[in-house]
C-alpha cells in the first residue's frame, strides 16, 4: 500500500481528500502540530511537523511515496492585519522550505511532491481583458499574487532533486461547510441571495470533489508535472453564480440582497478589496488537455445537487 503525507491535512480540503485516498487504497500520514488531538483511525495516522521551527517526522520522510503540500494559514479566518499577512506568508514559505531540506537531506522514494498554490497568483481582471488567465501569465500585483509567488517559489527547488513536482493554482473551492458557499447558505433560509459589490467579478471556481480527484490524478498520472490552474469550465460572475444556487432551491422566488463594496471594505478591509470584491477570469485548459475528467465542469442542476445544501 503506497503511503500519502498530506501537510495541512486537518483543514476541509484535507479530510475530504484523506477520505478519497483511503476509498482508493493509500495509506495517509497527516502532519501536524497537534497529533494526539486526533482519533487513530485505519490507514490514517497523524504525526508532529512545525514548519515555524523547521521540525518533521523523519520516518514519515522515508516511507512516504507522495507529498501533498496544502499548508498555509487561512486565508479567511481573520481580518488581514499586518502581523497575519506575515503569517500567511510564512506558513506558507517555512513549509515548502522544510518539505525541500527534508527531502534533499533525508533518504526517501518520494515519486511526486503536489503543492497547492491559488489563482491569486494573477492578480485581479481588468476592464480590458479578453481571455482568461493561463499558467503562462506573469504574476498580479496585489498581496495575493506575492503571497503565491512565495508560495510557489518555496517549492520550486524540490525539482533539482529529481523529483516530479506539481503546482495546482486552486480557485475558489466550492463546498458548502466552508468559504463563500457556507456564507451564500446562511442567506438561502430567509429567501435571499447576496450580491457582493457590483455581482459582476468573476469567480473561478472548483467543487470540491473535483479538486480532490485532481490531486489524485496528479498521484497517478506520471506525466503530470509543472503548474494546472485548478478551476471549472465555467468561470461566472458572482451574482450568477449565487443567483444559479437560489433559482435551484427556490424557482423565481428569492430577493436579492445587496452588499455595497464599502461596506465590505469597511467589515473586511485588505482581504474584502482581494477576496470578494476583485475578480479573476481563469481558463482550465491546460488541466482539460491532460484528460482531467471533471464530474463537474459547470454550474449546473447536477453539481448545484451535489454541494448537498440544505
Amino acid at each position: 500500500m503506497e503511503k500519502v503525507i498530506i501537510t495541512g491535512g486537518a483543514g476541509a480540503i484535507g479530510l475530504h481528500l484523506t477520505k478519497l485516498l483511503v476509498a482508493n487504497f493509500y495509506e495517509v500520514i497527516i502532519f501536524t502540530r497537534n497529533p494526539k488531538s486526533h482519533p487513530i483511525q485505519n490507514n490514517i495516522r497523524y504525526v508532529h511537523w512545525d514548519p515555524s521551527k523547521q521540525e518533521i517526522d523523519v520516518k514519515s520522510i522515508q516511507e512516504a511515496d507522495y507529498i501533498i503540500n496544502l499548508a498555509g494559514a487561512n486565508l479567511n479566518s481573520k481580518r488581514w492585519t499586518k502581523s497575519y499577512q506575515q503569517e500567511i506568508i510564512a506558513s506558507r514559505v517555512e513549509s515548502g522550505q522544510l518539505l525541500y531540506q527534508s527531502l534533499k537531506q533525508i533518504p526517501n522514494q518520494v515519486k511526486a511532491v503536489i503543492s497547492a498554490s491559488a489563482i491569486g497568483w494573477y492578480g485581479t481582471d481588468d476592464q480590458y481583458q479578453k481571455k482568461p488567465f493561463e499558467e503562462g501569465d506573469p504574476q498580479g500585483g496585489n498581496f495575493l499574487a506575492w503571497v503565491c509567488n512565495l508560495w510557489e517559489g518555496s517549492v520550486k527547488p524540490i525539482e533539482t532533486l529529481g523529483k516530479r513536482l506539481i503546482v495546482f493554482r486552486f480557485g475558489v473551492v466550492i463546498s458548502k461547510d466552508q468559504g463563500l458557499l457556507k456564507e451564500i447558505n446562511r442567506f438561502l433560509p430567509f429567501r435571499s441571495i447576496p450580491v457582493l459589490g457590483s455581482g459582476k467579478q468573476i469567480l473561478s471556481w472548483i467543487h470540491m470533489d473535483d479538486l480532490c480527484r485532481m490531486l489524485l490524478f496528479g498521484i497517478q498520472n506520471d506525466t503530470i508535472a509543472g503548474i494546472y490552474n485548478a478551476c471549472s469550465s465555467e468561470p461566472l460572475p458572482l451574482a450568477e453564480f449565487a443567483k444559479r444556487i437560489a433559482k435551484r432551491k427556490y424557482g423565481p422566488f428569492y430577493i436579492p440582497l445587496p452588499v455595497p463594496s464599502f461596506l465590505i471594505k469597511f467589515m473586511l478591509g485588505k482581504k474584502g478589496q482581494e477576496m470578494v470584491l476583485n475578480g479573476t477570469w481563469v481558463s482550465n485548459k491546460k488541466i482539460v488537455h491532460e484528460k482531467f475528467p471533471f464530474k463537474y465542469p459547470l454550474l449546473d442542476n447536477n453539481c448545484i445537487d451535489n454541494l448537498h445544501i440544505d
